[in-house]
Parts: C-alpha cells; sequence; structure tokens
C-alpha cells in the first residue's frame, strides 16, 4: 500500500473532527524486531482544553487539509 502523507501534514479525519497532525507511520515494536506500518498512522491534535491527544488511524480514514 502506498503511504498517503509524510510527517507534519495536517489532516481531518474524513467524518470530520479536529485538525491532527501526522507525527509518522506506527512503529510496531517486537520482542525480537521492529517494523514500520505502511497505512496505519499516530497523529497528535489539542483537544477543546487544550490538552495534547495522540491517537494511531488507518490513513484510508483521513484527508489531507488545505494549507492555510
Amino acid at each position: 500500500m502506498a503511504r498517503l502523507f509524510k510527517q507534519g501534514d495536517v489532516v481531518r479525519l474524513k467524518s470530520g473532527g479536529p485538525k491532527m497532525t501526522i507525527e509518522n507511520y506506527y512503529v510496531h515494536v517486537g520482542i525480537s524486531s521492529s517494523s514500520v506500518s505502511d497505512h496505519l498512522v499516530d497523529c497528535t491534535w489539542f483537544d477543546n482544553n487544550g490538552v495534547l491527544q495522540s491517537r494511531t488511524f488507518e490513513q484510508d480514514s483521513l484527508k489531507k487539509e488545505d494549507d492555510e
């Protein structure tokens, strides 16, 4: 699967929600090895209280926001 985003891209869920920043593609660390996903991305954003949040999303559930 091709990667749709790069680190620092501003995205939003296709269903709506806050603007989020792509931090990186998800890294799975196992006991004997680690791997980087090509379709799961770690995003961060500030909630309504100014608290930094983070979560991993499927890249197909996100859309890139236009530059302001």
